[in-house]
């Protein structure tokens, strides 16, 4: 880890906007968090040669379809949505459950 505690985008939302997500959304609605990960994602593909493993083919939300398979939807914060009767909060804490086994799945598969 980094002095800040994260070295990744998934370190950061398990170690730090896990805790206390309303302090960095606003509300703990799973519906804010999008924007969030959208700015880390432009952000790193400006400040980094790497881009970070949440996103793209081994990412989190390629792992979560192949894994769950849920049916097709217009975004993918609506899969946690669908599983919880579409409540918000709910649906947040399921999404950090699914990203902690994405973790230890992609800690056991490619980083050795």
């Amino acid at each position: 880890m980094t002095q800040s505690g994260y070295n990744n985008l998934t370190e950061l939302l398990l170690n730090v906007i896990r805790p206390r997500p309303g302090m960095y959304l606003g509300t703990n609605h799973i519906s804010k968090l999008p924007n969030l990960i959208l700015g880390y994602e432009f952000s790193d593909r400006i400040s980094k040669q790497t881009p970070d493993f949440y996103f793209g083919g081994n990412g989190f939300l390629t792992w979560y379809v192949d894994t769950y398979k849920p049916p097709q939807m217009s975004y993918w914060h609506d899969y946690f949505l669908s599983e919880t009767a579409d409540d918000e909060v709910k649906a947040l804490d399921l999404y950090f459950i699914r990203l902690d086994e994405y973790y230890d799945w992609y800690k056991t598969n490619h980083l050795k």
